[in-house]
């Protein structure tokens, strides 16, 4: 049976792991506390000492506990992150540890996309990435691990894209949502004339265009098009669902 088929079972049944070790999974999974408050305090500690089988163990753990990934995204590993922040402006957490900390979490993301099923061949589809100048992976690969749970076929597109090739993208592939993760913007008018350009070609191309990201100012925000706007992972959650739902639906 694949793995992930046996970590579908053991979620919806709780069912606890005795031998992790045999899907794969760290040695650890199943021996933290799985209310999301802890896991977050946990995670915390965790990647700060660079533990990367212990932040495994924590995270899967979270999801074990049939934890929604949009749920676990905001509340346990960017909350972590905000702590590490925190940490970091006091001089209590060096550069190099919050760089390690990040590099931990993509490779996390790498492991729970392992275990989600994957969608069926008929869900709609999704894309998306970050923008040019825009390296950071994390949020990135957090939408489309939301995206693939809620029923969606999502594909990374990397990051620092140009906008002129995220709108062949759509051209060419015509998916049924993009989304676009923000994290920095380097030259905000261009920015702006950018994603309005982007928007048009998503609206001609019948794609709704999510965006969210922490770079997203309130000024720049009203000068911007687009079809939903996601504050968190639980925003993008619910309008990826509700989406999915009025595209599938007969009719």
């Amino acid at each position: 049976m694949p793995v992930d088929a046996v970590v579908l079972f053991l979620r919806e049944r709780g069912h606890d792991i005795k031998h992790p070790e045999i899907l794969g999974l760290p040695v650890t999974t199943g021996r933290s506390e799985r209310t999301i408050d802890r896991a977050q305090e946990q995670l915390t500690e965790a990647l700060v000492n660079g533990d990367e089988d212990l932040c495994r163990g924590i995270v899967l753990d979270a999801y074990l506990a049939n934890h929604r990934l949009s749920t676990i995204c905001d509340q346990v590993i960017c909350r972590a992150f905000q702590s590490i922040g925190n940490l970091w402006s006091c001089g209590d957490v060096e550069v190099f540890e919050e760089r390690r900390a990040c590099e931990i979490c993509v490779s996390v993301l790498h492991e729970l996309k392992r275990l989600i099923p994957s969608p069926d061949k008929s869900a709609p589809s999704a894309m998306g990435g970050t923008t040019n100048g825009d390296p950071y992976t994390l949020a990135n690969g957090m939408v489309e691990l939301v995206l693939r749970e809620v029923g969606w076929n999502a594909t990374s597109l990397g990051c620092g894209l140009p906008f002129d090739s995220m709108q062949s993208a759509i051209e060419r592939h015509r998916p049924q949502l993009f989304w676009l993760s923000v994290s920095v913007i380097d030259d905000a008018p261009c920015f702006v004339n950018g994603m309005n350009q982007l928007f048009e070609t998503a609206r001609s191309s019948g794609t709704a265009l999510a965006i969210g990201g922490r770079a997203i100012e309130s000024e720049i925000r009203q000068n911007i098009r687009y079809t939903s706007f996601c504050d968190l992972m639980e925003h993008l959650d619910g309008f990826a669902s509700s989406l999915r739902r009025s595209t599938t639906s007969p009719g």
